[in-house]
């Protein structure tokens, strides 16, 4: 009986929680999904069921499957470098030397900063008349590139822009991971003989398997998502070779007003992601220790 009360007063307070949760987040998934099986024009207050023929479309679509492209060259860009960066400087400050609060002060501010301000600021160091990189560049009698509007550069450096404003995030949770790691085993190893190189990929690397997947799932999922970089920057362009599938959702549902067939693109590319993450838990020797 007492067991039994503690778990109603435990579900008492969960209530709120899910209450929230069911209505912010499963309803509009559930509506999301809805509009998606209908031909829906905003401006139309009557929605026509056309089953999954939105689905169909998308994916005979060449604008979706150009969006689809330049969506996982953007995510092959950032996952790995950005991780790498992150799981590097977590590392370096974890080495206990003086002053490294401010260093994690200092490399977590950009992810507290607004994409858009983040982007405006991008584009002005980056501009290809007043930018201060091709105003070094010149300095160094180079020549000015146009790094946003080159179909070879556009997306480069909104993945430039990714890794070092999301560097910051994941450095937390790989620093997280490494104050778990026992320092009596990294000082065994070290009585061993053991190298800095050896010590890190035989001890530090497999204990902290678990967090690699974590930041690398997580990873995927935020960068398959990217808007407001290739919004404001660059709108898609030049030529889509920025064109990514959050921001092909928005100009079909909120440009063109065809709530439905931007709803299948969002839930088409929910699925890509979906496979993906699952393959990552299968095949990466990450998810055991």
């Amino acid at each position: 009986m007492k067991a039994w009360n503690r778990n109603k007063y435990a579900a008492g307070f969960l209530i709120p929680y899910f209450s929230l949760f069911a209505v912010f987040v499963v309803a509009p998934i559930v509506y999301g999904f809805f509009i998606s099986l209908h031909k829906w024009y905003i401006l139309s207050p009557h929605p026509t069921f056309v089953g999954f023929a939105n689905y169909r479309a998308a994916l005979k679509d060449d604008l979706f499957r150009i969006a689809l492209l330049r969506t996982g060259y953007f995510v092959l860009m950032v996952v790995p470098i950005g991780n790498a960066l992150s799981l590097l400087l977590a590392v370096s400050l974890n080495q206990g030397y003086r002053g490294t609060t401010i260093y994690k002060v200092c490399y977590y501010l950009p992810v507290l900063t607004s994409v858009s301000v983040v982007a405006i600021v991008w584009r002005w160091l980056l501009s290809s008349e007043f930018g201060i990189v091709n105003y070094y560049l010149r300095l160094l009698g180079l020549r000015s590139i146009n790094w946003l509007s080159d179909t070879k550069t556009a997306m480069p450096s909104i993945a430039l822009l990714s890794i070092w404003w999301g560097a910051g995030g994941n450095m937390l949770v790989y620093l997280a991971g490494l104050k778990n790691i026992p320092r009596e085993l990294l000082e065994a190893a070290e009585i061993d003989g053991a190298s800095p190189g050896q010590r890190f990929r035989s001890v530090t690397i497999p204990l902290l398997r678990p967090t690699i997947l974590f930041c690398l799932v997580m990873s995927v999922i935020a960068s398959s998502q990217v808007f407001g970089q290739t919004y404001i920057l660059t709108g898609g362009g030049p030529y889509y070779s920025t064109l990514t599938v959050i921001l092909y959702m928005y100009q079909q549902g909120f440009g063109l007003y065809q709530l439905g067939y931007g709803a299948a693109v969002g839930y088409l590319l929910f699925a890509v992601v979906l496979v993906f993450t699952l393959l990552q838990f299968k095949l990466l020797p990450f998810r055991r220790l």
